[in-house]
């Protein structure tokens, strides 16, 4: 490959007026690691941009060598190259720190959208020539879980053909196993989404977050129940890096109503066993409470209306597979709203 340059056509009219006001030429790449003598007129390599994005990541030229195997004036000395071919300023030093300049953040944006796309580039065109018939799926621990069952079976029926792999994790770790192309799929809640991940979604439906008692537990004749009345029971929780837990936490925080965890997990099904068994209360989606008649839920006050949802990747290669899936889950929204 010789290289390939970002269409303006790609980017908002006003981002490409930016780049143009800042001076910062159109992101042209070349792939050879090895020309290292260029013309005026010469691009950029791929390594460059790696470094580049590197350096950023740490804001040191000495740690970017480090992550990158290669000296720190060899980096420095790429910095620079990489700068007089753009003809403007990536970096400033300032009290022995090293800044990110104006032009550099966008080039930055520019850089990672390119990155991404040589990857996805590499992915697809090593992987179309095997004949991929799998997706793989992150699942949100407590939300993902209320749908993917349904989901699953749904696809199956339809493509027997294709094999799905999933794993279960906390949102945070399934945005970045997605941001490096280990799933292709991810389903939570909207409200755990992680900040700033570059996403397309389709909304699945609605769901809440109840507390939760055994059906022979003394609350389950309530009719509904206070903060203060569940902050008295011994409860069983997903841990702190659950994004529900947090939420739950602040939420009972802001009433100075201390919980009383007795037991923490990372599986919603340790969370069901526990409530059934009646070992202790605790807190599980409308959709998990509804398919159990050992169950009673009720309301949080204060808490929120979750909607489940899809994500992948923007501008990503998408299999076959995974475009399928996509395809299945309308269907099922369809199903849901009618």
């Amino acid at each position: 490959m010789s290289g390939f340059c970002s269409s303006p056509d790609l980017h908002e009219k006003t981002k490409y007026e930016i780049i143009k006001e800042n001076k910062l030429p159109a992101l042209c790449v070349n792939s050879n690691k090895n020309n290292e003598r260029r013309g005026q007129n010469a691009m950029m390599t791929l390594q460059q941009i790696q470094y580049f994005i590197t350096v950023c990541k740490y804001k040191s030229f000495t740690k970017a060598a480090e992550e990158m195997h290669i000296s720190q004036p060899g980096i420095s000395s790429a910095m620079k190259e990489l700068e007089r071919e753009c003809k403007v300023t990536l970096f400033e030093r300032r009290n022995n720190s090293l800044y990110i300049t104006d032009a550099g953040v966008l080039f930055l944006r520019e850089a990672k959208k390119m990155q991404r796309q040589y990857e996805s580039m590499e992915v697809a065109v090593k992987t179309l020539s095997e004949g991929r018939e799998f997706v793989r799926i992150g699942l949100a621990t407590m939300f993902g879980n209320a749908v993917y069952p349904k989901l699953r079976r749904m696809f199956c029926q339809q493509y027997p053909e294709i094999e799905i792999f999933s794993v279960e994790d906390t949102v945070d770790a399934l945005f970045q196993l997605l941001e490096q192309g280990k799933v292709d799929l991810v389903c939570c809640g909207t409200g755990e989404m992680v900040a700033g991940a570059d996403c397309e979604s389709l909304n699945i439906r609605e769901s809440r977050l109840m507390f939760c008692v055994n059906r022979d537990h003394p609350l389950a004749k309530e009719k509904e129940v206070t903060c203060e009345m569940i902050g008295r029971e011994p409860l069983v929780m997903l841990t702190d890096q659950f994004y529900q837990t947090q939420r739950l936490k602040k939420l009972f925080e802001e009433q100075n109503i201390p919980l009383h965890i007795i037991h923490n997990t990372n599986q919603a099904y340790t969370v069901l066993r526990f409530i059934r068994d009646g070992v202790a209360a605790g807190f599980l989606t409308t959709d998990i409470i509804a398919e159990d008649e050992k169950l009673v839920g009720f309301s949080v006050p204060g808490d929120q209306v979750y909607t489940i949802a899809l994500y992948w990747k923007k501008d990503v290669f998408q299999f076959s597979a995974a475009k399928k899936f996509i395809e299945v889950t309308r269907e099922y929204v369809k199903q849901v709203h009618k």
